[in-house]
């Protein structure tokens, strides 16, 4: 139940319901396309799974107040389960974004100001999300957000240009996602900013200078929504959307998160020579990869007798009451 979606508690869907249309998705894929290759559910997952019926917990910036590490993984744990129960793989989350203009609109999102906070409380998020590798039991992806700078727009305006050195970048906005990447992030979302000119989702010394090579990152870099259009829009970078498709694959940016990024963009692209398939397959192994290692190609369902057991329990709800407390 969100605003995009227009879905309300009167007729969204509940999580019995939320698991069978998963499984009902996933059947139809698994069968009725040319590989069967299992499709990757992907939720909102911050500060509780956001759907009907879920367990809410505080946000963020209440989360970080707690001071408490071990309780946000716990928290963690009990999100991934949950969204896990209805054919969830992929959560995303935490929110890593360093928040020093209160003007951004998204604070609330955030763990708040200070480096090392948001640090430990991410590695934390990770831990209880993935825990100890990708694959296990009632466990899903972490999706690290929004890659990077994100909430120190110019004006204050949500996804504006960010001017800030290297120093800066280095020292204070990299550091929590660098902890979390070495803890075994999966997934990394990139930013609708700029810094210094050039967008977070076409930026390959982010993508893969600094977030493959220094750092070892091996899953996958998925756009944040409608962010590769951003390149013909506000970025003014792309031509048109078959050169925003073609850069932003070339930088490093797997996956798109709208589907109207990439798709017919990306074979356009290839048709006319503008792009090296090898870069598209480069993309698809690495999406390949977590797949398999979540086990989604021998077991692509969710076992819909055992949702009841897992989703908005009375053990989730206490723990949700113990992170506002410690907030």
């Amino acid at each position: 139940a969100d605003p995009w979606t227009q879905k309300t508690l009167e007729h969204g869907l509940n999580p019995q319901e939320a698991a069978r249309a998963t499984n009902a998705i996933q059947r139809y894929v698994v069968e009725n396309t040319r590989l069967g290759i299992p499709l990757l559910f992907s939720e909102e997952a911050p500060h509780g799974h956001m759907s009907i019926g879920a367990t809410v917990f505080p946000t963020a910036i209440g989360q970080a107040s707690t001071w408490n590490p071990t309780l946000i993984q716990k928290m963690a744990s009990s999100i991934a389960r949950e969204t896990y129960a209805v054919g969830g793989k992929n959560g995303y989350g935490p929110v890593l974004d360093l928040a020093r203009d209160p003007r951004w609109s998204r604070t609330e999102e955030s763990y708040g100001e200070d480096p090392y906070l948001i640090g430990q409380m991410g590695r934390a998020m990770v831990s209880g999300f993935q825990g100890s590798q990708i694959g296990e039991q009632d466990k899903i992806i972490s999706t690290l957000k929004h890659f990077v700078a994100y909430a120190v727009p110019e004006g204050g305006h949500n996804g504006g240009s960010v001017s800030i050195g290297e120093r800066s970048l280095l020292q204070s906005f990299l550091p929590p996602f660098e902890q979390a990447v070495r803890v075994g992030a999966g997934s990394v979302m990139t930013a609708y900013n700029s810094i210094d000119g050039i967008p977070c989702s076409s930026n390959s010394w982010l993508l893969n200078h600094v977030l493959r090579e220094q750092w070892g990152f091996k899953g996958f870099v998925v756009s944040d929504l409608l962010s590769i259009s951003g390149l013909t829009g506000a970025h003014s970078t792309a031509v048109d959307a078959v050169d925003a498709g073609r850069q932003s694959l070339e930088a490093g940016l797997d996956v798109d998160l709208s589907g109207s990024g990439y798709g017919e963009n990306l074979h356009a692209a290839i048709r006319e020579g503008l792009l090296d398939e090898q870069v598209l397959d480069r993309a698809v192994a690495r999406l390949l990869y977590q797949k398999f290692a979540l086990g989604l190609f021998e077991n692509p369902y969710v076992d819909e007798k055992l949702v009841s057991t897992k989703v908005g329990i009375i053990e989730h709800v206490d723990l949700a009451r113990a992170v506002a407390r410690e907030s």
